[in-house]
């Protein structure tokens, strides 16, 4: 059963996780990427680098980013700034071709004003898979358009077996 989803599911190597937030999230959103981070709404992301590293970066909400990386590397906000960083350890990165999108929309529900439906590239949204909570994100790390799930990950198992099964079916 889980060969089935090994072979739907992308690998990310090296792929870290880091969310920041605080009163200088956004200023030190554009120390790391530039000012194009300045121009994001909620929900929606940028593809740019990272001290010659990949990443992806989204805006959560106000002030509150999270930064997809490729690469061994640590993240540390310069003294002055008042912005907590911390690398996701309990969140899990799940990464799904594009082709999985109509079988996603098909086992997770979203609350309005929210919805899979038309999701756009550098895009996420906050959905539910069998009552678990878990974050869309439709971005292209590497140049190629995915759909990466976050969630807990003491839940990463059961979405695992949900997607497993949507596959089947």
């Amino acid at each position: 059963m889980h060969a089935v989803l090994l072979f739907a599911t992308i690998d990310l190597p090296n792929y870290q996780l880091w969310d920041f937030a605080g009163v200088d999230g956004l200023q030190f959103a554009k120390i790391l990427v530039g000012d194009a981070a300045g121009k994001l709404a909620p929900f929606q992301s940028l593809e740019a680098t990272v001290a010659d590293y990949p990443c992806s970066l989204l805006w959560l909400c106000e002030n509150n980013f999270r930064l997809g990386i490729q690469g061994n590397f640590a993240i540390q906000a310069p003294a002055k700034m008042r912005v907590w960083v911390k690398r996701c350890e309990t969140i899990k990165a799940i990464a799904l071709p594009h082709s999985f999108k109509l079988k996603l929309r098909q086992i997770a529900t979203t609350k309005p004003p929210h919805r899979l439906q038309g999701l756009t590239l550098n895009c996420a949204v906050p959905a539910r898979i069998n009552s678990i909570s878990v974050l869309i994100w439709h971005h292209s790390p590497l140049g190629k358009a995915i759909l990466e799930l976050h969630t807990a990950a003491r839940d990463a198992p059961v979405i695992r077996a949900k997607l497993v099964n949507s596959e089947k079916g």
